[in-house]
């Protein structure tokens, strides 16, 4: 059984042959590719660690400045949270 894949949406159907039209985007058969199996996965998107060490040092320094930022806030957010419930609010705190 082979897998076949919509160029236009991306569903990708099992089967023998392609669907005569896409159950997603009710486009015709023609626009199915079938999906080869080489063994290999290719991924969109790679995370490799210390992938930014040739940036600038400003650029590293705002991301810093940005992250502590968002670390601080959550104190914030969970401190209001309290409050909210205190005050009669529990539907707010959650």
């Amino acid at each position: 059984m082979a897998k076949y894949v919509c160029t236009v949406c991306g569903y990708v159907h099992e089967g023998d042959n392609p669907p005569e039209e896409c159950p997603i985007c009710k486009q015709p058969a023609s626009v199915f590719k079938k999906m080869e199996e080489d063994g290999e996965r290719t991924w969109a998107a790679e995370h490799v660690v210390g992938i930014a060490k040739d940036v600038s040092e400003d650029i590293k320094k705002d991301l810093r400045a940005n992250f502590e930022g968002e670390c601080s806030e959550v104190g914030m957010y969970l401190a209001m949270s309290r409050v909210a419930f205190r005050e009669g609010y529990p539907e707010v705190g959650m």
